[in-house]
């Protein structure tokens, strides 16, 4: 019984992990509530192409899965002619993706005819279901394609590989417009060609499939198209090599020059929009006006382009100003070719782009996107199947140095296994391939399009380590217990593991250790007790010092209240402004009263209330890694009000990041609002990012409060165990 049991597993493990992907993933997107990605803007180009409209549009920020089809050619053939074939918007954006959705709307169509649902109405787990259809397939392809020694460790690198490739930060796109569902597929069948000509001999087809596979990865993305010719000539060149195939190179010949072909076809709108957000949210994002200057004259621009620096294309008002100016066309006129020979006469700052590109190496998922729809509170995300999506954003894949250690535990695997079995040139090659890839993935994206949307433009470069990491996991465990080569790959593969989850284990080891570490006097660092909550006292943190004062934060989580009852954030006319400054303070004594000092505060505003501002001249762009948050605070539109009690706020909370402090915790609420919306405020979630959501839901209130720097102390140690009691006598 078990050796049938191990021959049907042997002979039919494509069939059932392909089996299994699919119930995974049709799990994760429609088990209970159907989940997906939320539109950030880019569905409009693929909609227009698509023939698509929003009907009843649901607000930003939330998963819409109901959309209307345009039926306006008068019948029904010609609706369907009109779908499949028509040529509006195709031109706006000619992407092979918009070929998929074309054919989802006419299986939508089909669907309503036969079941009798409205005709027009077009249902996005109808995309969701086919793409979870090629995916199953495309995984199960991949993991048939190659078989470890024993069936244990076959079974564990597979079910591994479920894991990752399932994970939620995945397979979400799929239910959306967006092409990153469509290249990951792609990408999982160029992975399985791939591994199918490291372990089978090419046969007659191979060439071809490698060909379509390339070719429907590059043109979903154009960004991709360097990438798939990457793969199509390391494809191509192995079947060539291994078999003298003449087909591989007529194959791969056709495919380079239908790439080429969409290369040249790529909107003008598209440069024009990147290159634009490249110099000013990229080359001159957050440096100071004379650096601006300097970078812009080095760009052949005009400096009085540098009252737009930390500015990007979709800002309202931005085009008009320039126009007003005369500045447009200046602005505008940028190429990549440009910008592609600053970075490279620059080295400096392209080394400073790439430590902030590997901080958006870590999450999978954007952070700005929610999953649930209209029956959730605004950007709330689904954490189905994020196993992964949760490991990765603790490993050091975040770092620089976390990035190199991956590719280079992979390339050292490869060679400990295969520099035996063929020659070192032909191994060197891909390699090289590979490396050339990876560093196109990485360092174009800021490069050639700025900070906007960095999460989501560094996901082919995630799909491309994910995959690595995957092929390291499977070749140290094939090796498991064995020596020489054997036991190099093992090594290496602890190593690695080693590496990535040393540096944030020393981060929480170094920060439990500061904690509980005694203070020779009242300063930043210190803890304190002060007030009290529910009957039991409150523990704060001297975070800063500001004018002879200094700033205490709440290092207690139990208070958990909304920001605003009725949803607004604007922290002045907030719900949880009133009470911190009124019934928060009854847990305190008149002396401790006495102590707190009231607070010129400095609220940003969201866009909406602008007029109201006091200072700043920038809408306040913020990004979702702690010790970057605070970037453009200090040009962001602004006003003062006075409290006692306020919430902590961007500026002080990437302040404490930079300073190697521990911001992560139970998810509590900041100060600051996300000012494109009038209803979400930002918080800092359990994972040390900062997020946006729903001003009405009760969230941890961790508060701040300012006390005289001469405060004296009438006992205590200062550690988080042991805080100082402050002395109220000694208060003037």
């Amino acid at each position: 019984m078990r050796d049938r049991v191990r021959e049907f597993y042997r002979r039919r493990c494509g069939l059932l992990y392909g089996v299994l992907a699919l119930i995974i993933v049709l799990c994760v997107l429609f088990a209970g509530e159907e989940i997906g990605m939320s539109n950030n803007g880019d569905f409009g180009r693929v909609m227009r192409a698509a023939s698509l409209d929003y009907g009843q549009r649901l607000p930003s920020f939330t998963y819409a899965d109901a959309y209307t089809i345009d039926l306006s050619q008068g019948s029904a053939a010609a609706n369907v002619r009109a779908i499949l074939f028509g040529h509006e918007g195709l031109s706006r954006y000619p992407s092979i993706h918009v070929g998929v959705v074309r054919l989802s709307v006419v299986a939508n169509l089909v669907l309503n005819k036969l079941t009798g649902v409205e005709i027009g109405l077009y249902r996005m787990w109808v995309l969701g279901a086919i793409y979870a259809v090629l995916y199953a397939v495309g995984i199960g392809l991949l993991l048939s394609q190659f078989r470890l020694r024993r069936l244990w460790q076959d079974v564990l690198v597979k079910g591994a590989a479920l894991v990752v490739l399932c994970d939620l930060g995945y397979v979400a796109y799929f239910n959306s417009l967006y092409g990153e569902g469509l290249e990951h597929i792609a990408l999982v069948y160029c992975a399985a060609m791939l591994v199918r000509l490291l372990t089978h001999k090419p046969g007659r087809w191979d060439g071809l499939w490698c060909a379509v596979c390339a070719v429907v990865y590059g043109w979903t993305k154009f960004f991709n198209i360097p990438l798939a010719c990457l793969m199509l000539v390391v494809m191509e060149g192995m079947i060539w090599v291994r078999t003298k195939n003449r087909r591989a190179i007529a194959f791969g010949g056709g495919a380079l020059a239908l790439l080429l072909a969409v290369w040249t076809a790529v909107p003008g709108w598209m440069d024009v929009e990147t290159n634009y957000n490249a110099v000013f949210y990229g080359v001159i994002r957050n440096v100071d006006e004379a650096t601006a200057k300097e970078y812009l004259v080095d760009l052949g621009l005009p400096q009085e382009l540098s009252d737009y620096r930390d500015t990007n294309y979709y800002l309202g008002g931005l085009l008009s100003s320039l126009e007003e100016r005369g500045l447009r066309e200046q602005a505008e006129s940028v190429t990549k070719g440009d910008l592609i020979g600053f970075y490279l006469t620059h080295p400096q700052r392209l080394w400073h782009q790439a430590k902030l590109t590997a901080m958006h190496c870590g999450m999978i998922r954007p952070y700005y996107m929610a999953n649930h729809g209209a029956g959730y509170p605004l950007m709330t995300f689904s954490h189905r199947m994020s196993l992964w999506s949760g490991l990765r954003d603790l490993l050091a894949l975040d770092t620089l140095a976390g990035n190199l250690v991956a590719t280079a535990a992979f390339m050292a695997a490869v060679i400990a296994v295969y520099r035996k079995k063929t020659k070192l040139l032909w191994l060197a090659l891909p390699l090289a391939a590979l490396l050339a890839g990876l560093a196109y993935a990485y360092i174009l994206p800021v490069m050639l399009n700025g900070e906007g949307d960095w999460a989501k433009h560094m996901f082919a470069y995630v799909e491309l380590v994910d995959l690595l990491l995957l092929g390291l996991f499977a070749m140290a465990v094939d090796r498991a217990g064995g020596k020489g080569a054997d036991g190099v790959v093992c090594f290496v593969a602890a190593g690695t593991l080693t590496l990535l989850l040393l540096p944030p284990a020393v981060h929480k080891a170094y920060n439990l250790i500061r904690a509980n570490t005694a203070c020779d006097k009242l300063g930043i660092g210190a803890y304190v007790t002060l007030g009290s909550y529910g009957g039991d006292s409150l523990t704060w943190l001297v975070a800063a010092e500001r004018e002879e004062r200094l700033v205490l934060w709440c290092m207690d989580e139990r208070i958990v209240e909304s920001f605003d009852q009725s949803g607004d954030n604007d922290w002045r006319f907030s719900s949880a402004r009133r009470w911190l400054n009124s019934g928060f303070l009854d847990g305190f004594s008149q002396p401790e009263r006495a102590m707190l000092r009231a607070v010129d505060n400095t609220v940003l505003l969201n866009n909406y209330v602008r007029e109201d501002a006091q200072a700043g001249d920038l809408d306040f762009s913020c990004s979702h890694i702690a010790m970057l948050a605070d970037r453009g605070y200090d040009r962001a539109y602004q006003a003062v009000v006075e409290d006692v009690v306020t919430l902590p706020d961007i500026d002080l909370v990437s302040g404490l990041a930079r300073e190697g402090y521990d911001v992560s915790g139970a998810a509590y609420w900041l100060e600051t609002p996300y000012c494109a919306s009038q209803n979400l405020t930002r918080y800092m979630a359990p994972d040390g990012h900062v997020y946006f959501g729903a001003a009405e839901v009760a969230r941890v209130l961790r508060p701040t409060v300012e006390v005289g720097a001469d405060t004296a102390v009438a006992g205590g140690s200062g550690s988080r165990r042991n805080p100082f009691v402050l002395a109220a006598e000694a208060v003037p």
